[in-house]
């Protein structure tokens, strides 16, 4: 009788084993891709890095990317970083319309800075290459007053983008949506970008890598937007958006 019960309990402990296995394993993960966790190397045993703390206060440039994250997710090219402070365009116009953060949310002005890899910018907005092959990248972030408002601006940004998840054949397209939890108030959302010649259907393509995307943040009270113009493939997003919403 002993040795039947104890058959059963394990049975059911192998069970549950794969359950919960089913369960954290994140679902775009491609097969036998080691899940990414984190932006940064991983940490000595025995110090592991302390857990992240939601935003309080003003936002400044030193909440946002920093050139190396970039280089670490393998641009090749020197990066150079254009800051200003104020208004203007903060997404893909496709998506989002020719609005500035101000026109969509309001409030004083944001932190723009720009990732590009020419020294050819746009004389009224420097964090904009002229041509977009020399641009990396570019985060627009500010503070909201408080983490209500940050999360109801950034769930307002991410759904201007949603449409853009549809589209029809031969346009360039967003794929579906990846959650990000740094930690408790401490969230992203992002969407890789897939070419025209990728969309054959009206929705992005499945089983294939995103060239750069977008992402919305939120950290506290701050809220902010990426836009990756650089080809970088699901880990690389996934390491990029992680480390850009841990450190706002």
């Amino acid at each position: 009788m002993r040795t039947r019960t104890i058959a059963v309990i394990l049975t059911s402990a192998v069970g549950l084993g794969l359950l919960t296995g089913r369960f954290v394993l994140p679902g775009h993960s491609a097969p036998g891709r080691p899940s990414p966790t984190t932006g940064a190397a991983a940490s000595s045993p025995g110090t592991p890095s302390p857990t992240p703390k939601p935003a309080d206060g003003p936002v400044t440039y030193g909440s946002l990317l920093a050139a190396d994250a970039f280089t670490k997710a393998g641009v090749a090219r020197p990066i150079h970083v254009r800051d200003r402070f104020g208004d203007g365009r903060y997404a893909n116009a496709a998506s989002a319309g020719e609005k500035t953060l101000g026109q969509t949310l309001g409030g004083p002005g944001a932190h723009f800075r720009g990732f590009v890899t020419t020294e050819n910018t746009d004389p009224e907005d420097p964090t904009l290459a002229v041509d977009i092959k020399g641009q990396v990248a570019r985060e627009v972030a500010a503070d909201a007053g408080t983490p209500t408002f940050a999360e109801n601006y950034a769930e307002r940004l991410l759904l201007e983008e949603v449409p853009c998840q549809t589209e029809p054949a031969g346009h360039w397209i967003y794929g579906p949506t990846h959650t990000i939890g740094v930690a408790p108030g401490i969230t992203a959302n992002w969407m890789g970008s897939y070419g025209g010649d990728l969309n054959t259907t009206g929705t992005a393509p499945r089983g294939k890598e995103p060239c750069g995307g977008i992402a919305v943040l939120r950290s506290g009270s701050h809220y902010g937007v990426l836009e990756v113009d650089s080809c970088l493939n699901t880990a690389a997003m996934t390491r990029i958006v992680r480390a850009a919403a841990t450190r706002l």
